[in-house]
């Protein structure tokens, strides 16, 4: 999505801003400005989508990555070697990001000014990310699971968890179906927040029931 241009620093053609490398002279190019939400689909050169093919993502980051890679710069100047390692980076991130389900997701509501609540960022006084009773069938939830652990033994554990993995299953598919949706709306934008926060505290508790350390 070619929103403004930029030129190029050695050859001064007209390029797009998240071109990592010039389309005239193939010179790498200084990272974006960071102004805004960077495009993380622009970075590997795809439509903005909930729905990506997984063999097209693969192979625009192969073919970026072995473009950028530092040691295609070991004898260039110091400028390019910075401009590789910085691109090299952001093409790792949009790449970690987009084939993520959730988080791009996250990022598909990012790019249209919708950040998705969560209570590492929610300051005293504000309302939490969820609805009230959502927190207390959460809370719920995991007093059931602590008692399962410590009296019902692993069947009663796993029943318990294959709730919570349909609930997040469930989650997951009307986050897909909304985002699907051509031109949503505020209140459809909302809801795939309000399901992506509850996605949070899905993987929380089922990382108890694996005893991992939380990753969401």
């Amino acid at each position: 999505m070619r929103e403004t241009s930029s030129t190029c620093w050695s050859c001064g053609a007209a390029r797009a801003p998240t071109d990592p490398l010039c389309p005239a002279c193939g010179k790498v190019q200084p990272p974006p400005p960071p102004k805004g939400t960077l495009d993380k689909f622009a970075v590997l050169g795809l439509s903005r989508s909930y729905d990506l093919e997984q063999a097209e993502l693969e192979e625009s980051f192969r073919a970026l990555s072995r473009k950028l890679h530092p040691d295609r710069f070991a004898r260039a100047t110091p400028r390019e070697r910075r401009f590789s390692l910085e691109q090299t980076t952001i093409l790792n991130d949009a790449y970690r990001t987009l084939r993520d389900p959730v988080r791009r997701a996250e990022h598909l509501l990012a790019l249209r000014g919708v950040k998705v609540a969560g209570e590492e960022r929610r300051a005293p006084g504000e309302p939490p990310p969820v609805p009230q009773e959502f927190l207390e069938q959460a809370m719920e939830d995991r007093e059931k699971l602590l008692g399962a652990k410590m009296e019902g033994g692993p069947e009663a554990v796993e029943r318990l968890a294959r709730g919570v993995r349909e609930k997040r299953d469930s989650a997951m598919q009307e986050i897909a179906r909304l985002l699907r949706e051509p031109g949503a709306s505020e209140a459809q934008l909302a809801r795939t927040a309000d399901l992506l926060a509850r996605l949070r505290y899905y993987a929380r508790y089922l990382d108890e029931v694996e005893g991992r350390d939380p990753e969401m």
